[in-house]
């Protein structure tokens, strides 16, 4: 069973479609990176997800509850942080923990508000009122609140918005601890080199339609017509290792640039060959690295080939 499943997922607004056919699946104990530019419908998905705004057509399931009939079940096992969190500003940090924790029945309350404080990096403020938190402050405790429940699903709409570099780093961090505790997580962001970073798999959406669902890599090899680059550091590279790493079957291409040797190839496992080939032959390698696309550069490229397709 897939944590998320939708088909044919559709919600208009009269003349305006929002979304548009969308059918996308979200493996259990992954980080899904689920992108788009403004508009594109990513919102509204959400919400449909949550069971905030019913789907004109189409179906949907979330941890195998189905998202027109069975809201209450998919809220109750699902940790989810909106773009603009919402808080009682007048009440702590750790009182907002314990309103939400008593409201969904969380046992031993106290002691999981402080537990999560700490887990988000509010330990010291969270007798404060959150009135007087900073926007990054708000998006921890939001965290904190969507994590009250220890969901298996956590839907996280921009979770890094208005953090400083080392809060963005400790949600990163937060965010593949809990992959690795097998919570599965659907991550919306506009920072893409943070999805790059935390992600499985990577959904892109545009006008409504899903045009991209491929792992990371996949993807990113996808922009290199399938192939990859191996870039080769050594002290000593000259033209007849050129020629050398030519013969190597899978190597499709071999160029120098800037001291630099760039290695096109069918697999990047065929690393470890080039790097024996290189070592016998008495070149001194100092490194082989896989070189791909950014997530950036690949968004931006299919975004703007879906546009010159449409």
């Amino acid at each position: 069973m897939n944590a998320i499943e939708t088909h044919g997922l559709t919600r208009d607004y009269g003349k305006v479609v929002a979304v548009k056919d969308l059918s996308l699946s979200v493996k259990p104990g992954t980080v899904y990176g689920f992108l788009g530019p403004n508009g594109a419908g990513k919102s509204t998905t959400i919400h449909m997800l949550m069971g905030f705004i019913k789907p004109t057509s189409g179906s949907a399931s979330v941890m195998g509850y189905d998202i027109k009939t069975q809201h209450y079940e998919i809220r109750k096992i699902t940790g989810y942080l909106p773009e603009r969190p919402a808080f009682y500003d007048d009440m702590s940090g750790r009182g907002n923990l314990e309103y939400f924790g008593k409201l969904i029945g969380i046992e031993d309350v106290e002691e999981r508000a402080l537990e999560l404080l700490k887990l988000v990096g509010l330990e010291g403020r969270g007798e404060d009122r959150v009135k007087a938190y900073s926007h990054g402050m708000r998006q921890r405790l939001g965290i904190a609140i969507a994590l009250l429940g220890n969901p298996k699903l956590l839907i996280l709409d921009e979770p890094t918005t208005g953090l400083d570099p080392q809060g963005s780093h400790d949600i990163r961090e937060l965010i593949k601890k809990l992959k690795g505790e097998n919570v599965t997580i659907f991550l919306s962001s506009h920072i893409l080199h943070e999805v790059q970073e935390v992600s499985d798999v990577v959904g892109i959406i545009k006008d409504g339609r899903l045009i991209v669902e491929q792992s990371i890599s996949e993807f990113l090899r996808s922009m290199e017509g399938g192939k990859s680059i191996v870039q080769v550091t050594a002290s000593n590279f000259d033209d007849s290792h050129v020629e050398l790493l030519k013969k190597i079957k899978g190597v499709c291409g071999v160029s120098r640039n800037d001291g630099r040797v760039e290695v096109v190839v069918d697999d990047p496992a065929l690393a470890e060959d080039i790097n024996i080939a290189l070592v016998n032959a008495g070149c001194r390698v100092r490194g082989l690295t896989e070189v791909m696309p950014t997530l950036e550069d690949a968004f931006l490229k299919v975004t703007a080939d879906s546009k010159e397709e449409a």
